[in-house]
C-alpha cells in the first residue's frame, strides 16, 4: 500500500497573511481605497486570488466587472510576488513533521488554490520544496478546490491507485474538506491560528490544532481504515 498526503498551503502549512495583506492594501491604495486589516483578509482567503481581490474591493464598496477583476488580479499577484514573502513562515513543527512523513514513506504533495508560481517560490524560500513530489496551485488544472477533480489531478500525477493506496488531504478550509470528500479520500482539518470550533464544524476525519498532533491523527486514520 502506497501512502499519499496532500497539503493546503495558506493557513495549513504557512502563515502568509501579512504579505498578502501588504500586497492587497498596496493595490487598494493605488485605486483610492482605505486599507484592510489582517482579520479582514483572513476571512477572505481560501478561493484563490481572483476571489480574494473581488472580496477585498467589495469590502471597500467597489464592484469591478469580471474583466476589470482579471486585470486587478494580475496586478495583485505582481505586487504579492514583490513582497518576496518576507513575513511568510511555516507553522511551528511543520517542517519537522513533513520530514518525518517523508522518512516514514509518505509521498507528499501540495494542493492549493493559490497560483502555482508563488506556491513553489514560497516552499523553496522556506527550504521544504524538495519534500513535495507535486506542487499544484489554483491555475495548475482546469478546476480548483472544492472540486474533487483538482485533488484527482494531483493524485494522478503521483500515481495514486484508489483500489490499493491511501490518501489524506490536510487543510484548514471547507474547500479542502469538500474536495477530499468529492475525491473520496480521507481529510484532516487543522486550526493553527484560531481555536478549533470552526474546524470541528468541517466534515473531517480528525481535527488538530498543532503539528505535534498531526502524525497521531494520521495514524488514527490508518488504524481505522
Amino acid at each position: 500500500m502506497a501512502k499519499f498526503i496532500l497539503f493546503d498551503l495558506d493557513g495549513t502549512l504557512i502563515d502568509g497573511v501579512d504579505d498578502i495583506l501588504f500586497a492587497m492594501n498596496d493595490l487598494l491604495a493605488a485605486h483610492g481605497h482605505a486599507p484592510l486589516v489582517r482579520h479582514d483578509i483572513e476571512a477572505m482567503l481560501g478561493d484563490g486570488t481572483w476571489m480574494l481581490t473581488k472580496r477585498a474591493f467589495a469590502a471597500r464598496g467597489s464592484k469591478p466587472t469580471d474583466a476589470m477583476l482579471d486585470e486587478l488580479n494580475v496586478d495583485f499577484n505582481a505586487r504579492y510576488v514583490e513582497t518576496d514573502y518576507v513575513y511568510t513562515r511555516l507553522f511551528e513543527n511543520a517542517e519537522t513533521v513533513l520530514r518525518q512523513l517523508k522518512s516514514d514513506g509518505w509521498t507528499i504533495a501540495l494542493a492549493s488554490n493559490k497560483p502555482e508560481a508563488p506556491c513553489k517560490a514560497i516552499l523553496t524560500k522556506l527550504g521544504v520544496a524538495d519534500l513535495f513530489s507535486v506542487i499544484a496551485g489554483g491555475d495548475s488544472f482546469e478546476v480548483k478546490k472544492p472540486d474533487g477533480r483538482f485533488l484527482g489531478f494531483v493524485l494522478g500525477q503521483l500515481g495514486f491507485d484508489k483500489s490499493t493506496d491511501t490518501a489524506i488531504m490536510v487543510g484548514d478550509h471547507a474547500n479542502d474538506m469538500n474536495a477530499a470528500r468529492a475525491a473520496d479520500i480521507h481529510a484532516i482539518a487543522v486550526a493553527m491560528e484560531v481555536d478549533d470550533t470552526r474546524a470541528k464544524s468541517l466534515d473531517a476525519d480528525a481535527v488538530v490544532t498543532g503539528y505535534a498532533d498531526l502524525v497521531s491523527a494520521i495514524n488514527g486514520i490508518i488504524d481505522r481504515a
